[in-house]
């Protein structure tokens, strides 16, 4: 789940060209206009600086981004581990690889939060946290991620993983609620078939086994070539089955 973002050079030369434009423009119409130009000028070196500004924390952002993940999915070398290696870093074993990439993408998210590159790392801080058993943390980092990121690639793992801290914290009849809401609304940025599915899972951990057996059998209905389907198959025969034997 890497992202780089590529430099891009300020041409300051184009700016310093605009200006010497102005001045034969000044001539001809006298200084009443002065101030207002003036005034231009400083707007278009403005927004220059801070363009070049943007894209340089942007950079920044991307290659801290980028040796936080390097951490995240280095190798396990118990005998000669090298965890400052900036290319291909190895530690002794999980739990130092794990602190090591949380403290880089603390630093990523607390340098660059306005960023992309903040808000991915807060993504992958939330795995961390959910794999350390703090699901309160791990839904925090995640539904800023969603608010901020709806688009990006990431959402919808992301989303789907929320969905399942959610479940584990008790709030499976609110998650019910928001999963009709937008099947009935029809503008959910998640397929309807994940909808379905998601759906026909809560509705199951909740034990509205009915309910759940219902929403899986209109899935494999309605999307009988999604990979969800087959899924939801294997559920609509299972619980089927304990219907009989009850």
């Amino acid at each position: 789940m890497s992202s780089r973002l590529r430099r891009q050079d300020i041409k300051r030369d184009e700016v310093l060209e605009t200006i010497g434009g102005f001045i034969g423009f000044v001539n001809a119409h006298g200084k009443a206009i002065l101030l207002g130009i003036v005034g231009l000028i400083v707007l278009a070196l403005a927004a220059a600086g801070y363009r070049a500004f943007s894209e340089s924390r942007a950079a920044k952002g991307s290659d801290a981004l980028a040796r936080a993940l390097s951490a995240y999915s280095a190798g396990i070398d118990a005998e000669s581990p090298r965890p400052e290696d900036p290319v291909a870093p190895t530690f002794a074993d999980e739990a130092s690889r794990t602190a090591r990439a949380k403290e880089l993408f603390l630093e990523v998210a607390d340098e660059f939060g306005a960023t992309d590159a903040g808000d991915i790392a807060g993504a992958y801080l939330g795995s961390i946290a959910a794999a350390n058993g703090d699901l309160e943390a791990a839904r925090d980092h995640w539904q800023r991620f969603i608010e901020r990121q709806k688009g990006h690639l990431l959402a919808l793992e992301v989303r789907l993983n929320l969905m399942a801290v959610d479940t584990a914290l008790g709030r499976g009849e609110e998650l019910v609620d928001e999963l009709r809401a937008e099947l009935a609304g029809g503008r959910s940025e998640l397929p309807e078939e994940v909808l379905l599915y998601q759906l026909g899972s809560t509705l199951e951990s909740l034990g509205r086994d009915a309910e759940a057996i219902d929403i899986y059998q209109r899935l494999v209905d309605d999307f009988p070539f999604s990979s969800y389907s087959e899924g939801a198959s294997e559920r609509l025969t299972e619980l089927q089955a304990a219907a009989d034997e009850a």
